[in-house]
C-alpha cells in the first residue's frame, strides 16, 4: 500500500493533537486521524494505532487490534513497528529489522500472555512492604527502554511543597523522559501490563511512566513519594488524581558503581541487577502514607544509571 499526502497531513495533525496533556475531544479527533491516515497508507499513523489499541484510548483494550496494527505498520515501512514485532515475538534478543520475515508468521508467534506475566516477588520489608523481582524485564526490553531515554531526556521535578507545584529542585538534579501518547508503544505498555499484573493494580491507575538517567554525581534526595494530606498546597492534585499508593522501578542497567536505592530510616540498600524491579508501598494497608518509605536515589560514582519509574494512584484522575 503506498501513502499519499493526505495521509502524511493527518498523521502530523494527530500528532500535534496528542502533544502534551490533550483533553477527551482531541485525543478522539486524532484517533479519527490516525486511522485514516493508516487506511491510506502511512507507516507511522499505523504504529500509532497500534498503541492506541494496546492502551484501550477511547475504545476498548485489545492487544489482537495492536498486533495488527502493528503488523501493518510494518508492512508499510516502519522501521520501530518491526522491531516491536520482533522483541515481542523474542524479548531476549535485540530486534534486527535487517532480517527478512514473514509479517504474518512473525505476527501469529507472538504470545502477549506470556509477556504480560511477572516473576515471584521476593519480601525486603514487611513493614513498610518492599518486594524485590529478579529478572522483570530481560536485558534486551531495558536496553530498548533505555533507547526511548535517550531520545528526550530533560531536567526531572518534583513536587513544591509550598506551591503543590512541579518545579525543578536541587534535591533531584537527575534527567528524565516522561512517556506519553506520543512517545510510548507497544513494548512500554507491555512492561506496564506486566507491573499491573505484578501489583494486581489496574493500568489506568498508573501516573505517565518515566525513563530516568543519572549521571556521575547525580540525585535524588531522601523523600517520600505519597503527597501528605495534611499539606494544603497537595489538596486540589489529591482531590483530582488520589494518592500515590505504589512506587515500581525497573533497574535498565547495571555499568556503575554506586547508585544504590537507599531507605535510610529502614537500614535497606538496594541495588537490582539489570531486569531487577522493586516495589514500594508507599501508604499502609490502611491507605495512610507511610513516613518510613523515605528513599533516596545515591548517585554513581562511575558510569551511569538508568530506570523504569512507575507511579500509581489510588484512583482513575478525575475528567
Amino acid at each position: 500500500m503506498t501513502e499519499d499526502a493526505d495521509g502524511v497531513e493527518q498523521f502530523a495533525a494527530a500528532m500535534e493533537l496528542l502533544a502534551g496533556r490533550p483533553a477527551l475531544d482531541q485525543v478522539q479527533q486524532a484517533v479519527k486521524l490516525l486511522e485514516s491516515a493508516s487506511a491510506k497508507g502511512n507507516a507511522q499513523a499505523s504504529e500509532r494505532c497500534s498503541l492506541i489499541e494496546s492502551m484501550g484510548v477511547v475504545r476498548p483494550q485489545s492487544w489482537d487490534r495492536a498486533l495488527d496494527f502493528l503488523q501493518r505498520a510494518a508492512e508499510q515501512g516502519s522501521g520501530s513497528a518491526l522491531s516491536q514485532l520482533l522483541l515481542l515475538a523474542d524479548p531476549d534478543s535485540d530486534p534486527d529489522p535487517g532480517v527478512s520475515r514473514d509479517w504474518a508468521e512473525l505476527r501469529s508467534s507472538i504470545r502477549i500472555e506470556q509477556r504480560i506475566q511477572a516473576p515471584q516477588p521476593v519480601p525486603v520489608s514487611e513493614s513498610p512492604r518492599l518486594r524485590s523481582y529478579a529478572g522483570f524485564a530481560t536485558p534486551a526490553e531495558c536496553r530498548w527502554l533505555v533507547a526511548i531515554g535517550r531520545g528526550g531526556l530533560e531536567q526531572a521535578r518534583v513536587f513544591d511543597h509550598a506551591s503543590g507545584a512541579q518545579t525543578v529542585n536541587p534535591a533531584r538534579d537527575n534527567r528524565f523522559i516522561g512517556l506519553r501518547l506520543d512517545t510510548m508503544d507497544v513494548v512500554t505498555e507491555v512492561v506496564r501490563t506486566r507491573i499491573s499484573m505484578a501489583t494486581r493494580l489496574p493500568v489506568p491507575l498508573f501516573e505517565p511512566s518515566q525513563v530516568l538517567h543519572y549521571a556521575v554525581g547525580q540525585r535524588f534526595k531522601p523523600h517520600h513519594d505519597f503527597l501528605d494530606p495534611a499539606n494544603p498546597a497537595y489538596r486540589d492534585e489529591l482531590a483530582a488524581r488520589g494518592q500515590r499508593i505504589a512506587t515500581f522501578l525497573i533497574y535498565l542497567n547495571d555499568e556503575y558503581e554506586g547508585g544504590q536505592t537507599r531507605f535510610p530510616t529502614l537500614d535497606i540498600d538496594y541495588r537490582g541487577s539489570t531486569g531487577d524491579a522493586l516495589f514500594i508501598a508507599n501508604v499502609d494497608r490502611e491507605g495512610r502514607p507511610e513516613p518510613r518509605t523515605l528513599h533516596a536515589g545515591l548517585p554513581p560514582s562511575t558510569g551511569e544509571k538508568w530506570l523504569f519509574s512507575q507511579w500509581i494512584r489510588d484512583r482513575v484522575p478525575a475528567a
